[in-house]
């Protein structure tokens, strides 16, 4: 992380957040990472590695599942005491590909997990479901959970260079600014100012059809885990604008509803964060996300980390209520 542009918005924008709030968040995390991350960028996923270890929890996800120290397995290991084991691929890669290639093959098995936990950012959920193949997906094998080269580029001086001269220009700046009714961050000069990801609009763009489409596809994929009797739970990850969205003083800008059916569907678990968070903010407390990046906090870590030890609660006594 450069000394000066902490957190990946300020890595974006090239904007210096200061080191002083970056401090203060980060004595706030575990002193410990205590989950157990299976990286398959560095080598193949292969049930020799957990013959001998097995797990209770396998996590799959996106950068929400790779925070490692202030993500929320740490703090599921942590106040649950359960072995936590977070299968980390490449960015951009299709966490339901991953799933739908474990449970097709035998590493699974190797696992002994009581509960599968696939989580994606809420942005990003209905294109992914809507794509998924399952006539390909289901033929897929163990090797397709396996090593993918890592890009090492991406903070190298030449990106940071040309993303400074891109946003000099005017160029596709990929960060939005709001200002908020209220102290939503502890930073001592943006605490009204709500930075996000471009990306989080996306959902303007979204068709009726590709909704309808990732509903199916979620039904069938929760059905493929619970046949493996494994519990299945889809945890949607909030978009930062999502969250603040209710305390941005722009009243005219749009609600994004668009995977709203998903939590809507009997018999599967999916666990949405944007209203926990929400209520977090309402109640006055800051940096449930991080000012400068796009990510939630430690704080919401563990209010996510709470909910989710909840909902295995009631999965392993009454299944009957998903």
């Amino acid at each position: 992380m450069s000394r000066h542009f902490t957190g990946d918005i300020g890595q974006l924008i090239q904007m210096p957040f200061g080191l002083k709030y970056h401090h203060y968040l980060e004595q706030n995390y575990l002193p410990e990472y205590l989950a157990i991350t299976i990286d398959t960028r560095v080598a193949p996923l292969r049930k020799e590695q957990i013959n001998n270890n097995p797990s209770n929890i396998i996590t799959i996800g996106d950068s929400f599942s790779h925070m490692e120290i202030r993500g929320y397995q740490n703090y599921m290991t942590y106040l649950s005491g359960e072995k936590v084991y977070n299968i980390r691929v490449k960015l951009g890669t299709n966490q339901f590909s991953v799933v739908a290639a474990l449970i097709n093959s035998e590493i699974i098995d190797s696992f002994n997990c009581h509960t599968i936990i696939l989580q994606i950012v809420d942005r990003e959920a209905i294109e992914k479901l809507s794509r998924m193949d399952f006539e390909l997906l289901y033929k897929a094998k163990e090797a397709e959970v396996t090593h993918q080269t890592v890009n090492t580029n991406k903070d190298s001086d030449l990106y940071n260079l040309c993303a400074f001269i891109r946003l000099r220009i005017g160029y596709e700046n990929p960060v939005l600014q709001r200002n908020l009714t209220h102290k939503c961050f502890t930073h001592s000069y943006f605490s009204r100012k709500l930075f996000h990801f471009h990306d989080d609009m996306n959902f303007l763009y979204t068709s009726k059809t590709d909704i309808d489409k990732a509903v199916e596809n979620l039904i069938r994929l929760n059905e493929k885990v619970l046949e493996k009797g494994i519990n299945f739970i889809f945890l949607l990850a909030a978009d930062k604008y999502d969250v603040y969205r209710p305390f941005i003083t722009d009243d005219f800008l749009p609600v994004d509803t668009t995977t709203d059916e998903l939590s809507e569907i009997l018999g599967v678990c999916v666990i949405s964060t944007k209203p926990l968070l929400q209520d977090m903010v309402r109640d006055g407390e800051q940096d449930v996300y991080m000012l400068h990046d796009s990510h939630w906090s430690y704080k919401a870590s563990e209010a996510v980390a709470r909910e989710v030890i909840r909902h295995i609660s009631l999965m392993n006594c009454e299944p009957a209520l998903y």
